[in-house]
């Protein structure tokens, strides 16, 4: 593993020896090691199946801040393993779509910008706009601004974004970047 952070949060990952194509890192982190940020909190680890398993093995499970779905709790790093995301994510489309960078599965981006969008908080008005600044270097086109609209089988598309079809096709063909399904 070549990933590195200050606080050794990737070593800890690491260490849990969660298998592949089981989980998936979220949120932040996914920006931290494209280099879109500086620094990074904590990591959220989105698990399933196995993964799951063995995050329930380091403590007993409790319900998420947002209250949906469970999450544990790294004894000793800031670690948050979850069995969900937030409402209208799925977990196993989060996880089979991961971008594997140095062994590890992060979010894709295109999630990312749409998750942190639908959010709507302020501290995530930064990574927003690095992400949409990356997309606008790579395609010389901006990101669409509006939050994805959940479909039948509760998976977030992004609404049309004018000059591009419904669903993002173009954006698609993006590395690292996935606006639709």
């Amino acid at each position: 593993m070549l990933l590195s952070d200050a606080d050794g949060l990737f070593a800890a990952l690491a260490a849990l020896k969660l298998p592949r194509g089981e989980y998936v890192v979220c949120g932040s982190a996914a920006l931290y090691v494209r280099g879109l940020r500086a620094r990074m909190g904590d990591l959220d680890v989105l698990a399933r199946g196995e993964a799951w398993e063995r995050a329930l093995a380091l403590g007993a499970p409790e319900a998420t801040v947002s209250g949906y779905g469970l999450r544990v709790v790294h004894p000793t790093a800031s670690i948050e393993i979850m069995d969900r995301w937030t409402p209208g994510w799925s977990t196993d489309r989060l996880i089979d779509d991961a971008d594997v960078i140095d062994g590890v599965p992060f979010m894709r981006l295109g999630d990312v910008l749409r998750w942190k969008i639908a959010a709507a908080r302020p501290k995530d008005h930064a990574d927003v706009a690095a992400i949409r600044h990356l997309y606008r270097i790579w395609t010389g086109a901006a990101a669409p601004l509006s939050p994805p609209v959940p479909n039948a089988q509760g998976l977030g598309q992004p609404a049309a974004v004018e000059g591009t079809p419904a669903g993002g096709e173009d954006v698609r063909r993006i590395p690292g970047v996935r606006l639709s399904d």
